[in-house]
């Protein structure tokens, strides 16, 4: 059963970004660290 604290708590909002969302260990930072992303941004 919700109560009134638990109704509160539903309307509030956590800001998060990917970064804090990706292990340091992960096979995607292994790759970003390896591949320069910006260079090939200026492709397009």
């Amino acid at each position: 059963m919700l109560s009134k604290h638990d109704s509160i708590q539903r309307d509030q909002l956590e800001m998060i970004t990917l970064d804090q969302l990706v292990p340091p260990n992960h096979l995607v930072r292994k790759m970003e660290a390896a591949i320069n992303l910006k260079k090939m941004a200026n492709w397009a």
